[in-house]
């Protein structure tokens, strides 16, 4: 567990490789048989990585997109490379809590609305581990 109380996975680089693969579903085409292969080859990384039906299903209905995290950690002034490199595992938790938010749209209006900070605490999933980054001078960014 990290100083901000998420869990470190050991399969985050894994469980990232499936949600880009759900991402891609619709791109997909193919006869019926690449496609029951493909179905049959997703089921075993599902159950490898010991994802649940309702971690799958959210992946797959809000998409795999954190886009809003290094929107966030900018405004925050938290260094998204220092926190790449000091401590990845927490980054990818970050990033895979971000990617199946149901506030995107409440995220995504304070980003262009400029109003992001603070009001990110009254919605954001990753409040606590963020406000915890903010307190460690390992990543915050020297201004």
């Amino acid at each position: 567990m990290t100083a901000s109380g998420h869990l470190k996975s050991n399969n985050a680089p894994a469980i990232d490789a499936v949600a880009d693969i759900v991402r891609q579903w619709e791109e997909i085409t193919g006869s019926p048989a690449e496609l029951q292969a493909f179905g049959r080859a997703m089921a075993n990384m599902v159950r490898d990585l010991g994802l649940s039906p309702d971690e799958v299903r959210a992946l797959a209905s809000k998409g795999s997109s954190a886009k809003e995290l290094p929107c966030l950690l900018d405004a925050l002034r938290i260094s998204i490379c220092a926190l790449a490199e000091k401590d990845p595992m927490l980054l990818n938790d970050l990033r895979r809590t971000c990617a199946i938010c149901e506030h995107k749209q409440e995220c995504d209006a304070d980003i262009a609305a400029g109003t992001l900070v603070p009001a990110y605490q009254t919605y954001c999933l990753n409040v606590d581990a963020i406000d915890a980054l903010q307190h460690d001078s390992n990543f915050t960014a020297k201004p």
